[in-house]
């Protein structure tokens, strides 16, 4: 591709805030434990569909193309394992990760990149998961909040929020940040299939802003969620054609996060 197409792809994705570049502190108290996976973009097609080997609660990543989610397992009285699924940020990082209670009973988890080393490669996506001591033994619903420093101090923190039932194991689901997630489909070649953006859609396609595109066959290219964001979704007629109830529902006619 020519370099001055290259360079407009950039400002385009820099639009969709993929691109980022990079000292800070590393906060708090630490979890229990606390594991990251590369960032995907370095693994190849084919590892990118196989289970993490950081995952402590999803044991099937099939059907989750195209998702952010929070997943949670409370292990006895004392412990609580989450997953947190392709969550977007800067590539070439080293994470951390640190777990703190209030006094509200909402759970704080904070991902930072003490030393500020990044790649500008535009954004990875990548999963997190922590293993935490819990505060009281009753099960309930808990706040949630996700902190994600890239470079403390020197740029500006992502949040990010979400429930955790009272279930002892449950799944919350959004879409994934779509830039992140179209760079991604461009190195696992999945531009086009369920969960993925549509093909023609900026670098699944020629760099331009769209909000249409082409699917593969049985797919339909929807771009509701976001203009300019269009992603290949199941049709549906009820929730069980949904590639997994746990994560999808079907909301008029196509199936998007539950």
């Amino acid at each position: 591709m020519p370099t001055d197409q290259w360079r407009r792809i950039g400002f385009l994705l820099a639009g969709l805030g993929i691109l980022s570049c990079g000292g800070g502190d590393n906060p708090g108290g630490q979890a229990r434990s606390f594991a990251s996976s590369t960032c995907k973009k370095e693994q190849t097609a084919q590892s990118v569909t196989a289970l993490s080997s950081n995952l402590l609660v999803i044991a099937d990543e099939t059907g989750l193309a195209g998702l952010r989610c929070v997943a949670w397992r409370r292990v006895g009285a004392n412990e609580l394992k989450l997953d947190l699924y392709n969550f977007d940020s800067a590539c070439g990082a080293t994470w951390s990760g640190s777990a703190a209670w209030a006094a509200d009973g909402s759970l704080a988890l904070h991902i930072d990149n003490p030393s500020c080393m990044i790649a500008k490669c535009g954004k990875c996506l990548y999963d997190w998961s922590f293993d935490v001591g819990l505060t009281t033994s009753t099960a309930q619903s808990t706040q949630l909040t996700i902190t994600v420093d890239a470079c403390q101090g020197q740029q500006a923190s992502a949040y990010f929020t979400s429930t955790i039932g009272p279930e002892d194991n449950g799944m919350r689901c959004t879409f994934a940040d779509y830039g992140a997630v179209n760079e991604q489909a461009v190195y696992a070649g999945t531009c086009g299939q369920a969960g993925w953006p549509c093909v023609g859609s900026l670098l699944c396609g020629s760099g331009s802003f769209t909000s249409t595109g082409t699917c593969d066959a049985g797919l339909v290219c929807d771009s509701s969620a976001a203009e300019n964001e269009p992603s290949c979704l199941v049709p549906c007629t009820t929730t069980a054609d949904c590639p997994r109830p746990d994560a999808w529902s079907c909301q008029a006619g196509l199936c998007r996060p539950a």
